[in-house]
C-alpha cells in the first residue's frame, strides 16, 4: 500500500513540476515578444480634439502603438481617415485605432472638414 501510494505520490510531484515549466516557459516568451506579443512598442499616443483643431496636428509612431483621440470640445466630432473611421465622438469620449501598417495616414472631422490631422507610421526598429 505504501508503494502505492509513494508512486502516486511521486506521479502528481511530476506533473505539478510539468505543468510548472510550462507556465514559466510561457511567461518567458510572452515578455520577449513585448507586450503579450501584440507589438513591441504597444504606445498609446494621445491626441485632443479642442478649439475645432487636433492637438498635435501631426504624431509619429511606430506599427503597433495606438492612437487616442479624445473630445474636449463642446461639439461632436469624428476621426476620418482612408482606414478608419471613429462615428460620432461626443464630449469626453474617446476613439482608439492601432496601426499596424508604415505609411501616411491623413484624417479629418467629417462633421467640421477644415479640422485635419495626420498619423506617420514608420516601421518597427
Amino acid at each position: 500500500m505504501f508503494k502505492q501510494l509513494s508512486s502516486i505520490m511521486r506521479n502528481i510531484l511530476i506533473l505539478l513540476l510539468l505543468v510548472f515549466f510550462v507556465v514559466l516557459l510561457t511567461g518567458i516568451a510572452t515578455n520577449a515578444q513585448g507586450n503579450g506579443g501584440i507589438s513591441s512598442s504597444g504606445k498609446i499616443v494621445d491626441v485632443t480634439i479642442q478649439n475645432f483643431a487636433f492637438k498635435p496636428e501631426s504624431v509619429k509612431i511606430f506599427g503597433g502603438d495606438t492612437v487616442k483621440w479624445t473630445n474636449m470640445d463642446s461639439a461632436d466630432h469624428t476621426v476620418s481617415g482612408t482606414i478608419f473611421t471613429s462615428g460620432i465622438i461626443s464630449t469626453g469620449q474617446s476613439y482608439e485605432y492601432m496601426f499596424t501598417e508604415p505609411g501616411v495616414y491623413n484624417y479629418e472631422c467629417s462633421i467640421h472638414p477644415y479640422m485635419k490631422g495626420t498619423v506617420i507610421v514608420v516601421a518597427k526598429k
